[in-house]
């Protein structure tokens, strides 16, 4: 027969076992294997995961209308993708200073009749991606040597080397396209400081945006990234991002990473050159700009043309 004393223990253990299911799976503390100098072992080929905006969409409205994602063959029964990965502020919209709006704006006119190469949106003038849009464009390898994360990108061959411990940042004479990253691990999650942007205060088309929406940034940008291996197959990305000369306030996009699971994936050659390909979108521009049917790109509705 059950002790009486082990069935008065039921009811509290069952409610312990429905605690720890409702903890976040981080707060769980999966354990996962160590490299040789004591990193949590996350080594793989990794890609944003399903149900998050990539790299050629927007931030805050995702992508596409209906038709746009007919045309890219991104979404069943024609329904179109609107994923969001603003959590904060609340409303999903980046905080442009009113200045800073402005000069979006023109990106966005710019884009959707792009009359010269400047006009171009970056990435397709196969710029290097900034952080965080770089993990938005999978697929990505992550290596790790002692005192680093080095992270490999499909994209152009580019890659991240992220300097562990408490190494001071690079001069601000040494800017690159990427930024500059120190990093620390917490636990499982991977905090990274990145700063020390290159950046072109002459025209902001002439560097990285942050999404395919003009979404542009100054010298001043700072991002603090958090990645949280939750388990063997997901990292659970965060990126608080600042910049006082173009935003009012800080923002943060979150979404998640997942393990490629195809055996034996090797990076394609994803190669590009600026310049490739853009004749014809000239072209096309140029007409419309002289017809005047020119309104700022959007992956939603068509709008109506600026008067």
């Amino acid at each position: 027969m059950t002790s009486p004393i082990h069935l008065r223990a039921i009811p509290a253990l069952v409610v312990l076992g429905l605690a720890l299911l409702a903890l976040p799976a981080e707060a769980q503390q999966w354990t996962p294997p160590k490299t040789a100098d004591g990193q949590p072992d996350v080594q793989g080929i990794w890609e944003g995961g399903p149900g998050t905006a990539n790299a050629g969409h927007s931030l805050e409205d995702g992508c596409c209308d209906a038709e746009h994602s007919k045309m890219q063959g991104r979404a069943a029964n024609n329904q179109g993708l609107q994923q969001k990965v603003i959590v904060d502020p609340a409303d999903g919209r980046i905080p442009y200073q009113p200045w800073a709006e402005a000069k979006r704006r023109e990106h966005l006119i710019n884009l959707e009749a792009s009359t010269e190469l400047a006009h171009i949106e970056p990435e397709d003038r196969c710029s290097l991606q900034a952080v965080p849009r770089s993990q938005l464009r999978g697929p990505m390898q992550i290596l790790q040597t002692p005192g680093q994360v080095v992270i490999t990108y499909e994209w152009i061959h580019a890659f991240r080397v992220i300097t562990l411990g408490d190494r001071p940042h690079a001069p601000k004479g040494y800017a690159t396209w990427q930024g500059d990253s120190r990093g620390r691990w917490e636990g499982n999650t991977l905090v990274v400081d990145v700063t020390n942007f290159r950046t072109d205060p002459v025209n902001y088309n002439r560097q990285p945006w942050l999404d395919s929406h003009g979404t542009f940034y100054t010298d001043a940008l700072h991002v603090v990234e958090r990645w949280t291996f939750v388990d063997a197959n997901r990292i659970d990305y965060e990126a608080r991002i600042e910049d006082p000369k173009v935003f009012t306030r800080p923002w943060t996009v979150k979404f998640p990473i997942v393990r490629m699971k195809e055996r034996g994936y090797e990076f394609i050659e994803e190669a590009c050159w600026e310049g490739v390909r853009v004749q014809n979108r000239l072209d096309a521009g140029r007409i419309a700009a002289k017809a005047g049917n020119v309104r700022p790109h959007s992956h939603g509705e068509p709008s109506g043309a600026v008067r």
